[in-house]
C-alpha cells in the first residue's frame, strides 16, 4: 500500500490534505456536541475550551466549516506532497508517509474516540469537571506517549519504514503538548476553585 501511495503522489497529495481536513471537521464536531450538552460536565480553565490547537481555537468554537487558517495549510502541503514525493529515495519516502499520515490518523482517532465519549455521556454523568489546561495537556500527551511506546514495539516486530514513521508521528504528537502547555499560565498556587470563565478564558464572578 505504502508503495503504492508513493507511486501516486497525485492521489497521495489529495488524500493528505482530506486527512488534515477530516482532523479540522472532527474538532468542528466535538464543539458541537460540547456545546450541546457535554458543556454541563466538562470546563476548561483559563480558557474553557476543547481544541487544543490554538492556532484554529476561535475558528473551532465558532463552528467555522471553512478556516482561513487550517484550510490554505492543507491544501499546501497536499500540493507539496503531491510535487515533491517523487524525488524522495523511497525507504526515506516511505518513512515521511508513516509520519506525516500517521500524525493525523492518530489524531483523528482520538477526536473519534472523544466523540463517543461525549454521545454516551448524554446520560449517566452527574456534575462538573473544571480542568486547568495545562492539566489537559499533560493528559493528553500521556496519551499520544502511551500509543508511541505502543507502536515502538510493534516496528521493532515488524521491522517497518512506514511504521517507525508513526511511531515517530506519536512521540513528535506527545512532544507538541508540551511546546503548546508553554503558552497556558501555570497553575496558581493553592489553585482555587474556579468561579466560571467565558470561552475567552475572562473570569466572572457568580
Amino acid at each position: 500500500m505504502a508503495e503504492w501511495l508513493i507511486e501516486n503522489p497525485i492521489v497521495t497529495g489529495a488524500l493528505t490534505t482530506l486527512l488534515m481536513w477530516c482532523d479540522y471537521f472532527l474538532s468542528i464536531t466535538q464543539e458541537k456536541e460540547r456545546q450541546a450538552h457535554y458543556y454541563a460536565h466538562y470546563k476548561s480553565y483559563p480558557i474553557n475550551t476543547i481544541e487544543g490547537n490554538p492556532t484554529v481555537r476561535q475558528e473551532i468554537s465558532k463552528l467555522k466549516i471553512i478556516s482561513v487558517k487550517h484550510l490554505p495549510f492543507a491544501v499546501g502541503l497536499g500540493v507539496l506532497v503531491a510535487i515533491g514525493l517523487p524525488y524522495i529515495p523511497v525507504e526515506i519516502a516511505r518513512f515521511f508517509l508513516g509520519f506525516l499520515w500517521g500524525t493525523y490518523l492518530i489524531v483523528n482517532t482520538q477526536h473519534i474516540s472523544n466523540l463517543i465519549g461525549y454521545r454516551v455521556s448524554k446520560k449517566g454523568v452527574h456534575g462538573c469537571i473544571w480542568m486547568h489546561q495545562r492539566v489537559g495537556y499533560y493528559v493528553q500527551a500521556g496519551r499520544y506517549f502511551t500509543t508511541a511506546l505502543f507502536l515502538l514495539v510493534l516496528s521493532a516486530l515488524v521491522q517497518d519504514l512506514t511504521l517507525y514513521g508513526v511511531t515517530a508521528a506519536a512521540f513528535n504528537s506527545s512532544f507538541r503538548m508540551f511546546m503548546w502547555v508553554k503558552k497556558v499560565p501555570k497553575i496558581e498556587a493553592g489553585d482555587p476553585v474556579p468561579a466560571h470563565f467565558t470561552d475567552e478564558g475572562t473570569t466572572v464572578s457568580e
